[in-house]
């Protein structure tokens, strides 16, 4: 017992050595596959507080599903909705459906698909496909996300990607590839009939409003009846990217064989989100309208026009107007109808 008991000690020895070696060898250990995402959360939250925001996430649902696939067939790895269609809350799923792969996601490559999610639910941010000269994304809510690399732990890169997260305007100073040459077609967007969804206020009753085959938008008084309200044709534009400094206008050629009382007009509004402590809204960033000089009277193709600087990466919408005036009588044709970009 005497000889076998230093051999039994020794192999001991050896086992915890061996062991001991192991432990300090491994490399860092593999990431949970479904880690709680109250984590991500919670450095979205603290991102944002380094930026000047106090933000509240507590109402926002952030849950795994095993998938996320829509009626249409579409499915998607992660999802952020402003308002769920069933709760109406901000949520942010994210799936567990094998193809997406989100246990084998490195802890950094989680954390980027996360804030594109809740970039969603929260900012309101919604996707843009832009890139910079360099042919890099130029923010995080790109639509490609799952397949791009942003940035590699703390970096310049990673801050200006978070930066452009909660503000949109830090893109403005940056050379960004133009999504159209607008040198050679200057046009944002020019009416066409039964393209886009417009929407036509008849002033209770007192007016009607169709879109012509040529191309153009009616507005016409109804017989009998004079309005105390102001009817409108309009329509939402989603904008990205219209360079900082170009000259944006609202531009319509108005014909009528006669039109009584002060007239017809074109305006247009500007919308960015507000971060808010709960979340972001959007808001009226500015307006600009002819409403206050209307053309009257016998008009044979006159043009309309109101010019503006104020579109910035942070104007995420237009809302062009073509409008009669309370009080009018008669009809007019907007013709050629277009928001155009000078740069």
């Amino acid at each position: 017992m005497n000889r076998t008991y230093p051999k039994i000690l020794l192999l001991t020895f050896i086992s915890i050595f061996s062991f001991s070696c192991d432990e300090k060898d491994d490399p860092t250990p593999t990431p949970s596959p479904y880690p709680d995402l109250s984590t991500f959360t919670e450095r979205f939250l603290a991102e944002a507080k380094a930026r000047g925001l106090n933000l509240n996430a507590s109402a926002v649902d952030v849950a795994y599903v095993d998938e996320i696939k829509f009626a249409d067939g579409s499915i998607y790895c992660g999802y952020g909705w402003t308002a769920h269609p069933d709760t109406g809350k901000r949520t942010v799923y994210i799936s567990k459906s094998s193809p997406c792969a989100w246990s084998t996601l490195s802890d950094l490559k989680r954390e980027q698909f996360f804030f594109h999610e809740i970039g969603h639910a929260f900012l309101n941010r919604t996707h843009d496909n832009a890139a910079l000269c360099d042919g890099s994304p130029i923010t995080l809510m790109n639509s490609q996300v799952h397949a791009l690399d942003y940035y590699d732990g703390e970096s310049e890169k990673k801050k200006y990607y978070l930066d452009e997260l909660f503000d949109r305007s830090v893109g403005d100073d940056k050379c960004i590839e133009s999504a159209q040459n607008w040198s050679a077609n200057p046009t944002f967007v020019k009416h066409q009939t039964g393209v886009g969804s417009w929407i036509f206020y008849d002033a209770k009753g007192t007016m009607t409003g169709s879109r012509s085959p040529a191309d153009a938008l009616v507005i016409a008084s109804v017989t009998g009846k004079t309005s105390t309200e102001t009817g409108y044709w309009r329509t939402e534009l989603e904008v990205q990217n219209i360079p900082v400094g170009a000259t944006v206008t609202l531009r319509t050629k108005v014909s009528s064989a006669g039109l009584t009382g002060p007239g017809v007009a074109v305006g247009l509004r500007g919308y960015e989100f507000q971060i808010q402590n709960t979340g972001a809204v959007i808001t009226e960033s500015f307006v600009s309208s002819t409403e206050a000089n209307p053309v009257s009277g016998v008009l044979e193709q006159q043009t309309i026009e109101i010019s503006f600087l104020n579109v910035t990466r942070k104007t995420v919408r237009l809302i062009p107007f073509a409008v009669m005036m309370p009080g009018t009588q008669g009809e007019a044709i907007f013709e050629d109808f277009e928001i155009i970009v000078e740069v």
